[in-house]
């Protein structure tokens, strides 16, 4: 039993002197690596305060350098049109930056402070929980305020494609003898028009009567969706052949001469267009409160602020699960849609009726070009691009509409029921149809998706309703997807909506003036 008590005595001592010395040693080593270059030059300096607000000073003034060298190389290299809209963008970008800086010293950080603090901590039980939902919807409107920049941004894209590919398919891929000149045979044959027979007496001369025989013929059939995909698809040589059709009418209709260039025109609306669309006011955000709102009060109910509280998982599962939220954000989400695809379809239809429509004569073989399809009285009455409960609330949203402001013109009967503030009314239209989406994709992103799938992978356990965790993500990522449907929408929307504001009574005489004196200067 000695031996036994003996040996394990040894066992015991054994373990003793294994381990200690090896964490002792490790201990050593730590400190040997810490207090080693104490004494040297380089750790003096990096511990230097006065080294690292030099460092961070350095770092703010070389991101304005950043900024201001990248503003300047994007207004060199943007169309002169253009450059307003870059304007534009900046000064909106400033305000926001303002209302940061005024939440920073004067609410959050300043004498309102304390306000604030007080009627949190009296009405929702937390003295920082108001101060920090200052903050974050400061966050989200900055986020929103960004995205919709760079939406814009695309648009700028999309447009100047749009005028490069008018130019370079005008020039290589419809002037098939190359002599600098497309004419409508040209044209029939690169668009690859229908063939019908318009002289129908065959005396080698078109009548007024057969054009109009012809283009009631022609009259499309297509339905709201059938019009909304045959828009999508339509390619770059049928979109850039639509736009040559309207100058062989502009042509014809004011006597300009062959030099006028129809992409310099269209470039120089869409910028103005643009410039208009870009512009925010404080009303825009009025339209976002009740949404946030009430999406919101879900993480204040729970004492979170948002998805980057520490306990923001709380609030998963009950966006899906709280009937007075869950319902209104569906109608917010259908509104947004059936906004953005009437959007769509409105300016499709009314374009389609402002276009001459080539056809090749099925007797001689030459192209005719007939006269827009507004300008027969029979179908511009049977057409209606107002219809039903869309016709009440362009009326309710215009103050009357075409009741107090009737059509002055062929041209503006078109736009239904909201009359002659067609122009006006429907750019603000776009611009907050896209608002809207921009806000509702940041909103279901940032604050519900990407916080429901980090609960549902990396902290299940602190999800705050489980059952309704996966329906909620499920829910929300379908409404992103449809929110970003609709932005997919909004180049297109906005160069129809360019076109039914530029062409026949709209015709800009002061623009088309100046890309007659830019040709001329070219000239000489």
């Amino acid at each position: 039993m000695a031996a036994n008590n003996n040996n394990d005595n040894n066992d015991d001592r054994q373990q003793i002197i294994v381990h200690p010395p090896t964490v002792n040693a490790a201990i050593l080593n730590i400190q040997l690596t810490t207090e080693e270059p104490a004494n040297s030059l380089i750790y003096t300096i990096l511990h230097t305060p006065t080294l690292w607000s030099i460092l961070a000073m350095t770092s703010i003034v070389a991101l304005l350098v950043l900024w201001e060298e990248t503003i300047h190389n994007i207004r060199s290299s943007t169309p002169k049109a253009i450059v307003p809209v870059i304007d534009s963008m900046l000064a909106e970008v400033g305000g926001l930056g303002f209302i940061g800086l005024f939440l920073s010293t004067v609410v959050t950080g300043g004498p309102l402070g304390q306000i604030i603090g007080r009627l949190s901590e009296d009405y929702l039980g937390d003295e920082e929980l108001l101060l920090e939902a200052f903050e974050f919807l400061h966050t989200f409107f900055f986020e929103v305020g960004i995205l919709f920049f760079v939406v814009a941004g695309v648009c700028v894209g999309a447009v100047l494609e749009e005028v490069n590919k008018l130019s370079e398919i005008s020039e290589l891929a419809l002037d098939a003898d190359g002599d600098g000149e497309v004419t409508l045979d040209e044209l029939a044959e690169a668009l690859d028009v229908s063939c019908m027979i318009v002289d129908t007496d065959g005396d080698g001369i078109l009548s007024e009567e057969e054009k109009i025989d012809a283009l009631k013929s022609t009259a499309s059939n297509y339905n709201f969706i059938q019009a909304i995909i045959a828009e999508r698809s339509m390619s770059e040589v049928d979109r850039a052949g639509e736009c040559l059709v309207a100058r062989e009418r502009i042509l014809g209709k004011y006597s300009l001469p062959q030099e006028f260039e129809i992409d310099a025109y269209f470039g120089k609306i869409f910028g103005e267009n643009l410039e208009e669309s870009v512009e925010l006011s404080p009303i825009t955000w009025l339209p976002l409160i009740p949404l946030i709102a009430l999406e919101n009060s879900v993480d204040l109910s729970r004492d979170v602020v948002s998805a980057s509280s520490s306990n923001a998982f709380e609030s998963c599962g009950y966006f899906f699960a709280t009937p007075w939220v869950f319902y209104p954000t569906i109608f917010f989400q259908a509104l947004s849609l059936t906004w953005a695809l009437f959007n769509f379809w409105k300016m499709t239809s009314i374009k389609k009726m402002l276009l001459p429509t080539l056809v090749t004569d099925g007797v001689n073989g030459e192209a005719a070009l007939l006269p827009p399809r507004y300008t027969i009285d029979e179908i511009r009455n049977n057409f209606n691009s107002s219809p039903s409960i869309f016709a009440w609330g362009e009326q309710f949203f215009t103050g009357g509409g075409a009741k107090t402001s009737p059509p002055r013109n062929e041209h503006e009967e078109l736009f239904g029921a909201v009359g002659a503030k067609f122009e006006g009314v429907y750019r603000d239209s776009m611009r907050f149809s896209t608002w809207l989406c921009v806000a509702l994709i940041v909103y279901s992103t940032t604050q519900i998706v990407f916080r429901d799938m980090a609960a549902l992978y990396l902290h299940s356990a602190n999800v705050g309703n489980p059952e309704g965790l996966v329906p909620e993500l499920i829910v929300w990522i379908i409404f992103t997807a449809s929110a970003v449907f609709q932005l997919s929408l909004a180049p297109t929307t906005f160069l129809n909506y360019c076109f039914v504001t530029s062409v026949e009574e709209y015709v800009k005489n002061d623009i088309v003036d100046e890309v007659m004196r830019e040709v001329e200067l070219c000239e000489t």
